[in-house]
């Protein structure tokens, strides 16, 4: 992938190295120094873009992002062998039911039904 930022530094650099080599001498290069300023917002614009675009890839990716998000956090602390694991805690107080200890399988199972599921309170699940 492209590092949008070092082409802008690099690009920097050359307007700066440009501006001192000629402006030693008494000439203004303001069309290449235009140019320059041009391209850097160019550049600028893609960086823009192609943030937009993993926003939104992200977005599709996973059907309820934050939830595969929250529940990743719980897995990689559950799996990592440096800490003592005590699995994730599901309470429903409504229903009166027992407090469930989820363990790494079910927290997989979890992570793979809300990549392709939608949560929606209101009226049930939308499946993508």
């Amino acid at each position: 992938m492209i590092d949008y930022s070092k082409i802008v530094l690099e690009l920097g650099k050359e307007l700066s190295e440009v501006r001192y080599r000629y402006s030693a001498e008494g000439f203004e290069p303001f069309y290449y120094e235009r140019e320059i300023g041009e391209a850097i917002k160019a550049v600028n614009k893609c960086a823009d873009s192609l943030k937009e675009t993993q926003h939104r890839h992200i977005e599709t990716l996973h059907a309820d992002p934050y939830k595969v998000e929250q529940l990743c956090k719980i897995l990689s602390h559950e799996t990592d062998k440096e800490k003592e694991h005590y699995g994730a805690r599901l309470h429903h107080k409504a229903s009166g039911a027992k407090v469930l200890t989820i363990d790494a399988g079910g927290l997989r199972a979890l992570i793979t039904h809300y990549a392709t599921h939608r949560t929606d309170l209101e009226n049930g699940e939308e499946e993508m």
